[in-house]
């Protein structure tokens, strides 16, 4: 996109958005464990969850590091059944869920296992991801290259009217993004034990950046 601009008060301007799309291959995974119980009470519902968890834990402590795992959410709730129009209470919902971060994409299936084992109630789902460091690498590399693609859409723009590049007037970054991608999720298509029997490779994910750059033309 381009915005060719020119006014007698002003000096002529042409507006350029630069694009960018880097590929790189998941150097991360997470895998993300539901802890589930359900008691009369929310003590005794928190109580039993509090047990469940800490047995997951050790379990996964046994064979990873403690800077893998983290909590990625903590809920109690009253939990209900409806019937005939009417709130029945079921009792109190107490949800963990840990969020296990790993490189070594042989351990997935151990992970699982342990969890389950443990008394995990579900696997929620299972993420290729990339690291912060790999973000940070990539980020600079989209910018750049979006940068870059504006300035040739602005010259070929300035070429294209018998005139030459000016100074730069104005940058915003417009846009950043990358999204991790689905593995495997509890209501997806892809059974959980196939999930972590296959052999897994790293799938490549996409890094984009949008640059919106504002050239004086002369």
């Amino acid at each position: 996109f381009f915005y060719y601009n020119e006014t007698n008060k002003e000096k002529t301007t042409v507006s350029v958005t630069g694009q960018a799309t880097i590929n790189s291959v998941a150097d991360e995974i997470s895998i993300y464990i539901g802890i589930e119980t359900l008691k009369d009470t929310a003590e005794e519902s928190k109580d039993a969850n509090s047990k469940i968890s800490d047995k997951v834990l050790q379990s996964l402590y046994s064979f990873l590091d403690k800077s893998n795992v983290e909590t990625s959410s903590y809920n109690i709730y009253p939990d209900y059944d409806y019937l005939d129009s009417k709130q029945k209470l079921k009792g109190y919902r107490t949800s963990n869920v840990l969020k296990i971060k790993v490189n070594d994409f042989t351990k997935i299936g151990r992970i699982v296992d342990s969890s389950i084992n443990s008394g995990a109630t579900s696997i929620q789902s299972i993420n290729f991801e990339l690291s912060q460091d790999k973000q940070s690498e990539l980020k600079k590399e989209a910018i750049s290259k979006a940068s870059e693609d504006a300035r040739i859409k602005a010259e070929s723009t300035a070429k294209g009217l018998d005139s030459k590049l000016g100074k730069i007037k104005s940058v915003v970054l417009n846009e950043y993004n990358y999204y991790p991608l689905p593995y495997y999720r509890m209501d997806g298509k892809i059974a959980l034990e196939e999930a972590v029997n296959t052999e897994i490779i790293p799938t490549k994910l996409d890094v984009n950046a949008q640059v919106n750059v504002v050239f004086e033309l002369k």
